[in-house]
């Protein structure tokens, strides 16, 4: 005993580290006692998981104990039998991820009958934790309405949602690089833009968990949420169905306008809707699980591609442009391989494994002509992508003793693209149209959007790595209470080899245009190189590994029958790579956090009101600090290679710009026309101390959430929840203009050290942003033929920073390099005002309701409806021609809101049973199913080419006016300026059939 104890102490002391949510259990345990009330020991309690088949099972203490700390995920019944007593049992206990569910159970003295007694109530209200989860169980999974990915899915839960303007999933108010992303144990999460970074088929999926706020020491890396997938796994019954599914142009309504400008007049603003591609999805699949060996050891296996061809057909008629070249049904096919396998063995009560596969290779082969139809007819569209992407994940639970059990986890991600077919061309393209155009011949006219090549930039890898290993311990301990000690080790090892880049020049061609008073005869054009070849364009290139480490602590302390107290502590080691390769003198790491750099404690409580698991209050603070993505250090530290030269125009044809730089423009060897700028390096490498803050500070994030549940009945709850979330510091690259228009930046902590000033005497705003929400929900599982999850949501999200990913840049992913703090006036508003304010993704007011009816002859019916308040407008002008870098000069908020936004969706199936348990289900999926087409954004850039050059001496003291700057230097106002330019999607449909056996 002396040993284990000591192994345990060993481990959280010195070896414990960081799970990045990799849960994969749940637990039940309670009190057995005889009908006076008095505690029963040496009872046999056993927990049957009632759709796997499995049993495992333990003795209470002493003290009338019994504990099931390791359990996967399901419905059990619980049962209880001691000699001399009758037996008794709940049913429907539903454990869910992370889940630590109390049964209590009382057993009557008397004669031994062969009755079993039902006594108490399955508990729906998990009293012992503090955090706020959600999952989301079968029936939503298999009878709501969704997409294909398990991303689809989260959104069901309040204060998560689909954010295109953060590209991606929001929870709580945080942006989409913030998030954890789990499948089966290992982490998935995009390692350069920290959103989702593998897909998995909704059909594949047992259990999504969302966890939003509250969770305890043993969860890092995320100022967001926690998102955690299950797949599905096999039961005693050997079981499978075949599947087919059919998405198609034809179950879709019409296209959406797209806003853009004049085809034949640049000056004005125009809608034009497109037709509908035609296009065909066909998911063929299979899915078989059983017993390997029965009651110990199932497996799961399911196979299904999704195999989509669209074609696109482009005349003047389709594309609105008199001038549009034809392209009649130019074909892209994409396929993904969606693949999945698991194994989860129970050997006896004491060891649980399961090992997880998951594969969703893709490959998309051939492109699609511009809608706009402004491609040459010689466009080479032959230009493939391949994605490999896969998991491998193993665990193990070994409860050795009723007091202590340990878990092992490890695990691999890879994810990679490549190209094939890309052409080695210089690319041009018109960032305005010259149609029309005095002295430019016929040939040479096009629509803005107008590029001689589909693309010229090709991937020869990309690959992200993560591997990791991770054990972890947890110890019962009685003293003044019952103490749940917990810590665990891992190490992720992440990596990213990459070489991709544009093959050629990137020419753009800006017609009738002048930069900062110059122009040729037909405007000015740029021309993009790098420093390492100038005859090609942008280039990412490097191959970088890094060990992140760390420390937690826990505690649940159940101080009696009613209180619950957690707590602990946490911390990590850190280093961020850098890309510069070949140079002795620059440090592997950009940036090292040690353990002391990263503390992050936390606490909260959980009170049962009445002690009888019914009414719980509970509460939440903690810290909690970002793990770094790699985005920042691919262009800031020498993988990103971006230089930019500018040129008076004064010729027309654009296949002669490059022909006195024949290798690519260099200071010695100018392109044609006259060297109006450049070249301005827009990826400046910048290391040490005079470009990285020496004091920088992790991104951190601090959270304080109050809340009540109560069950209402066995399978109906309501809920109340407060949080409040604010981020403390946030990293970014801030910046500065040198003599040459370079944009220069430091890697600061905004409004900290090097960044604490943004003029003489002026601070630099900190970095804010702060959300406050309440939120309403009830819940009703699955019972008498219908279940339901409502809630509503107020909300504020305030600040002038979203955060990983920019709301201000309309879904841009780029972790810590957004164009925010790029240059300090960026901040203020034109009478020197920090820009405070609403966020763009500010939703005061939300409302869910998904709703479930079976009938009993075999149709089932769910909806999913979602309403929110519009989303904030606010206004922008660029400073410093050809930067532009945009100030939102009139305030946040400064031109109201978006419509205020609903959908509704709808899931229809019916069910024809068969004899011996064979079943055949058809459904229709139908998402946005009224058509709403709400808009969604406005553009919201004001000025038109170029942008003002203002007298900061005078906006910082108060007394500018950007609109005099507009009027006096003659800045042309864009024509989209405020106008609608993204919609709802359109009504969409998917048919489904699945054969059950």
């Amino acid at each position: 005993m002396r040993f284990r104890t000591l192994v345990v102490l060993c481990l959280l002391a010195v070896l414990a580290v960081p799970a990045f949510a990799q849960e994969q259990r749940g637990a039940v345990e309670g009190v057995v006692k005889d009908s006076s009330g008095a505690v029963l020991p040496g009872v046999t309690v056993e927990a049957t998981n009632v759709a796997v088949g499995s049993v495992v099972s333990t003795v209470t203490s002493d003290t009338g104990v019994y504990r099931f700390p390791s359990l996967q995920p399901g419905t059990y019944s619980v049962s209880a039998t001691l000699q001399g007593f009758n037996p008794a049992k709940v049913d429907s206990v539903h454990v869910q991820l992370g889940d630590i569910k109390t049964v209590n159970l009382t057993l009557s003295v008397g004669a031994v009958s062969e009755t079993v007694q039902v006594t108490g109530e399955a508990p729906l209200v998990d009293v012992r934790q503090s955090a706020r989860a959600t999952s989301i169980r079968n029936e939503q999974i298999d009878l709501l309405p969704k997409g294909r990915d398990f991303s689809t899915l989260v959104t069901q839960v309040a204060g998560a949602n689909q954010e295109s303007k953060l590209g991606g999933i929001s929870i709580d108010g945080s942006s989409a690089g913030e998030n954890r992303f789990i499948i089966d144990g290992i982490e998935t999460t995009n390692l350069r833009t920290g959103v989702s970074g593998k897909n998995v088929i909704a059909d594949f999926v047992e259990e999504v968990q969302v966890k939003s706020s509250g969770y305890t020491a043993e969860y890092g890396g995320a100022t967001g949420g926690v998102i955690n997938v299950v797949t599905k796994s096999g039961t005693n019954s050997f079981r499978g169905n075949a599947l087919f599914n059919w998405q198609s142009d034809k179950l879709e309504s019409s296209n959406r306008p797209i806003l853009r400008r004049g085809v034949l007049n640049n000056a004005i603003a125009e809608y034009q809707t497109y037709p509908e591609d035609k296009y065909n999805r066909f998911e063929p699949g299979i899915a078989v699980g059983g017993p390997l060996v029965k009651d110990k050891m199932w497996f799961f296996g399911a196979y299904q591609p999704a195999l989509t061809t669209t074609k696109r057909t482009v005349n003047p008629t389709t594309s609105g442009n008199p001038n549009a070249n034809t392209f009649n049904d130019v074909e892209q096919k994409n396929a993904v391989q969606y693949l999945t396998a698991n194994s989860t063995t129970q050997i006896g009560s004491k060891i649980r494994t399961r090992i997880s596969y998951n594969n969703s290779w893709s490959k998309r082969t051939g492109l699609l002509p511009s809608q706009s139809g402004t491609d040459l007819l010689i466009t080479k569209y032959d230009i493939d992508r391949t994605f490999p992407n896969w998991s491998l994940s193993g665990n193990l639970d070994w409860v050795t003793t009723p007091n202590l059990y340990f878990g092992f986890r490890g695990g691999y991600y890879m994810s990679d693209f490549f190209d094939a077919g890309v052409p080695n061309e210089i690319r041009y393209f018109y960032s305005q149209g010259n149609v029309g155009m005095a002295g430019v011949p016929t040939n040479f006219q096009a629509a803005s959007s107008f590029s001689n090549l589909v693309t010229n930039t090709s991937a020869n890898k990309d690959k992200q790595t993560r591997a990791y290993f991770q054990a972890d311990g947890t110890w019962y301990v009685n003293a003044g209470g019952q103490h749940t000690f917990k810590g665990g080790i891992q190490v992720d090892r992440v990596g990213n080899d990459v070489d991709s880049g544009e093959l050629k020049n990137l020419v753009r061609i800006q017609w009738n245009r002048t930069l900062s008073g110059q122009r040729g005869t037909y405007g000015y054009y740029q021309v993009r190189s790098n420093g390492t070849d100038p005859s090609r364009g942008f280039m990412t290139f490097g191959s970088v590994h890094t060990n992140n480490i760390g420390l937690f602590f826990q505690d649940a302390w159940t101080v009696n029958n009613k209180l619950t107290i957690n707590a602990g502590i946490r911390t990590e080691q850190e280093k961020v790579p850098t890309y510069v390769t070949g140079d002795p003198t620059v440090p592997k790491y950009g940036v090292e956090w040690g353990f002391k750099d990263k503390l992050a404690p936390r606490v909260g409580f959980a009170y049962d009101l009445k002690g009888d698991g019914r009414w719980k209050a509970y509460g939440s603070w903690g810290i909690f600090y970002d793990i770094f993505k790699l985005e920042l250090p691919r262009g800031s530290w020498g993988g990103d290679r971006w230089l930019e030269y500018y040129y008076t125009l004064d010729t027309f044809d654009y296949n002669t710009l490059l022909t006195p730089c024949p290798s690519g423009p260099t200071p010695s060897t100018p392109c044609s026309g006259r060297l109006i700028r450049g070249p301005i390096d827009f990826r400046h490498v910048g290391l040490g101390a005079d470009y990285v803050e020496p004091d920088l500070k992790p991104m951190q994030m601090q959270e304080a959430a109050f809340g009540f549940d109560h069950q209402l009945a066995a399978n109906q709850a309501l809920g109340v929840r407060y949080v409040h979330k604010h981020l403390v510091k946030a990293i970014e690259d801030t910046g500065a203009l040198d003599a040459n228009q370079n944009e220069i930046y430091i890697i600061a902590n905004p409004g900290f050290g090097l960044a604490a000033f943004a003029y003489p005497g002026v601070p630099y705003p900190k970095a804010k942003r702060q959300y406050d929400s309440v939120e309403f929900t009830y819940n009703k599982l699955l019972s008498d033929n219908w279940s339901l999850r409502a809630s509503y949501m107020w909300s504020r999200l305030w600040g002038n920073y979203s955060g990983l990913s920019q709301s201000d840049e309309n879904g841009r992913t780029s972790p810590n390099v957004g164009r925010v703090f790029d240059y300090p006036l960026m901040m203020f508003d034109e009478k020197g005002q920090a820009v405070y304010g609403l966020l763009p993704t500010d939703r005061p007011h939300q409302v869910k309701v998904q709703a479930l009816y079976v009938f009993d002859f075999g149709t089932s019916v769910g909806a999913n409806f979602y309403g929110a308040s519009g989303l904030p407008v606010t206004r922008e002008l660029g400073v410093y021609p050809p930067n532009n870098l945009p100030v939102q000069y009139k305030g946040r908020l400064s031109d109201g809101r978006t419509p205020v936004f609903s959908q509704t969706d709808i899931y229809v199936q019916h069910e024809f049973r068969f004899a011996n348990g064979r079943r055949l289900q058809v459904s229709l999926n139908v998402l946005n199913l009224f058509n709403q087409k709400t808009a969604v954004n406005r553009f919201s850039t004001y000025h038109d080419s170029n942008g003002i050059v203002p007298d900061e001496a005078l906006v910082y003291a108060g007394q500018a006016s950007f609109d005099q700057y507009i009027t006096a230097q003659g800045v042309v106002q864009n024509p989209l300026f405020l106008k609608d330019n993204g919609f709802q999607r359109q009504m969409e449909g998917r048919f489904g059939v699945k054969f059950i056996f």
